[in-house]
């Protein structure tokens, strides 16, 4: 199983603070990304990543506690147990 945890604007759009998601051979943090997307009824996707699929400046993503700017981006690769973390930029003045 993989953990996901959500934080600021996802977890009020999501309305929950994780979900637990089957792992499956090949998963990847992009991957599991449209795994949930096509779970949840509300778009959220957007608020993390650009159309060209590159994390808005300001997303925070980890693995394991890893941000995944010093992995392979969005297409690292998960193992069953992997935790995840979605920060989407903040905002405020």
């Amino acid at each position: 199983m993989l953990q996901l945890q959500f934080f600021g604007l996802i977890r009020l759009l999501l309305k929950r603070e994780a979900l637990e998601l089957a792992w499956t051979e090949g998963d990847t943090v992009q991957r599991v990304l449209d795994r949930v997307q096509v779970q949840v009824a509300v778009p959220f996707i957007q608020k993390l990543i650009d159309d060209q699929g590159t994390p808005h400046p300001g997303t925070i993503i980890l693995v394991n506690r890893r941000n995944i700017l010093h992995l392979q981006g969005l297409q690292t690769p998960l193992a069953d147990g992997d935790t995840l973390a979605f920060f989407p930029p903040g905002a405020g003045g």
